[in-house]
């Protein structure tokens, strides 16, 4: 009798173990970034046992981090409904939440799982996400770059951006810029301020400033600067932008001292078309002050393999409408590279190295020259969200000089701090 009993606990328990498992099974092969095999082996437990909660449960996560945000809410929300002190359902759909930047009902569930389980580590790290972007932040950096035509360049930077209401932040920059050349010194201080809003697939920002201008042996100016951005993520899986900004054209000690300024249009859009590929691309107009107009186009594919490197292509074209005084203008300009990156990390300890080799036309009928770069930093995370980096590169394309040098080098450091 006792043997009977064993074997049909193990016929009534087998279904069970094997529910359970594949929704093991399919949180792994998800993570993985294998998002439709995860949801076939969700969907193939489901119709066995459509009532099983573990499997409704992974489904609604691989759903969430597949980028199918409202499928996920709704099969989130079908869950609370039958359980409502279900704590890992409201973790699961506060990311959602928070992946959509609607921080305050996101932060509400994180709360209302942390009361049910203050030990729930996987709600400690969603608010402590929520924390991390919706916190007030400083920014500061200072710089270094020179090129082969001897323009060296020394700023430093403040950026300033705090909560005014829950979808609203102050922001607020600062910046000196000291440069030289051969035979010239010129300075340059700026400030700005403005306001930033942020709301579900929407954010939208402007500000407005002024710069002095003060060039040695030349005279000195005060200029307005003024620049509005627009974000839209009409899916999860793309994002769009747009950008309008008028500011001095003050690179440079030469360009500093003078007369120049600059209105530019800008639009762009980044997506992920399948599963580790991101293309992204964009289009620019600028009008320069002493008449002259610049257009300019790039698109770039990466391929992410693995968790540590990416590799891909880059491609860039602009021209100009006339040759300019004291700036690289060319009537055309082409750059095509190809491009491998590496990231890695350690504890609060991370690196990263990048690079690209192509080619570059500078001007129309022009040989088409060598083109490379290299790029490199290293950083330490601590805290929520704090963060230094020292970084650096070097490059030979001609679009990275505002003179067009053959060389041009950069290194900086920066620092992050959460208020």
């Amino acid at each position: 009798m006792g043997h009977c009993c064993t074997l049909l606990l193990l016929a009534l328990a087998g279904p069970v173990a094997a529910q359970q498992g594949s929704a093991v099974e399919a949180i792994a092969v998800a993570r993985a970034g294998r998002f439709d095999s995860a949801l076939a082996l969700l969907a193939r437990a489901r119709s066995a046992d459509p009532g099983d909660a573990e499997v409704r449960l992974a489904q609604a996560r691989v759903l969430g981090w597949a980028g199918r945000q409202r499928e996920a809410i709704a099969l989130f929300d079908s869950i609370l409904a039958v359980s409502p002190a279900n704590s890992d359902a409201m973790v699961g759909l506060g990311y959602v939440y928070h992946w959509q930047r609607r921080e305050g009902a996101a932060k509400k569930l994180a709360d209302q799982a942390l009361e049910l389980d203050s030990a729930n580590t996987d709600a400690q790290e969603l608010r402590r996400a929520i924390r991390t972007r919706t916190r007030g932040t400083v920014d500061v950096s200072a710089n270094w770059s020179n090129d082969s035509d001897h323009n060296t360049n020394f700023w430093q930077t403040l950026a300033l951006s705090t909560p005014l209401t829950g979808d609203v932040r102050i922001l607020a920059t600062a910046g000196i810029l000291e440069a030289s050349d051969r035979v010239r010194d010129a300075r340059r201080y700026g400030a700005e301020a403005g306001l930033g809003w942020a709301f579900g697939r929407v954010e939208l920002s402007g500000l407005a400033g002024a710069r002095r201008l003060e060039p040695d042996g030349g005279t000195s100016r005060t200029a307005a600067t003024y620049r509005a951005n627009l974000g839209w993520h009409p899916d999860p899986r793309l994002g769009l932008a747009a950008g309008y900004a008028r500011y001095p054209f003050d690179e440079i000690a030469s360009l500093i001292g003078r007369d120049l300024d600059i209105e530019s249009l800008e639009g762009g859009f980044d997506a992920r078309i399948a599963r580790g590929l991101m293309l992204g691309g964009g289009l620019g107009r600028q009008w320069l002050s002493d008449g002259n107009r610049r257009t300019d186009g790039r698109a770039a594919i990466t391929h992410e393999i693995g968790r540590h490197f990416s590799i891909g292509a880059n491609g860039r074209a602009l021209g100009y409408r006339q040759p300019g005084i004291g700036y690289f203008s060319p009537d055309r300009f082409h750059l095509l590279e190809g491009t491998a990156a590496v990231r890695v990390r350690r504890d609060a300890w991370n690196g990263r190295l990048s690079g690209g080799l192509g080619g570059q036309q500078i001007g129309r009928g022009s040989d088409t020259q060598a083109e490379w770069h290299v790029e490199a930093g290293a950083g330490r995370d601590w805290g929520d969200g704090n963060r230094i980096e020292a970084f650096g590169g070097v490059t030979n394309s001609a679009v990275s000089s505002t003179t067009g040098a053959f060389r041009y080098r950069t290194a900086g450091i920066a620092l992050r701090l959460g208020l």
